[in-house]
């Protein structure tokens, strides 16, 4: 007998990624990686300079 089990969608992080000139507000790719698997400073800044891609974090329990 074949029996499947399903794995739990792993959990995101806050940080959402807009691809190439994509930003908030517009149409386009959105990368959100999992959780611990955010890129860091660094690599992040590397990505806005060579390829327009723009790092915004999610404002949880701030007032809007």
């Amino acid at each position: 007998m074949i029996e499947y089990k399903f794995k739990p969608t792993p959990e995101q992080s806050e940080w959402q990624c807009y691809l190439f000139g994509n930003r908030p507000d517009s149409l386009g790719i959105v990368y959100r990686p999992r959780k611990g698997k955010v890129p860091n400073l660094f690599v992040r800044w590397m990505m806005r300079i060579f390829f327009d891609c723009l790092w915004v974090k999610d404002k949880k329990g701030e007032p809007q």
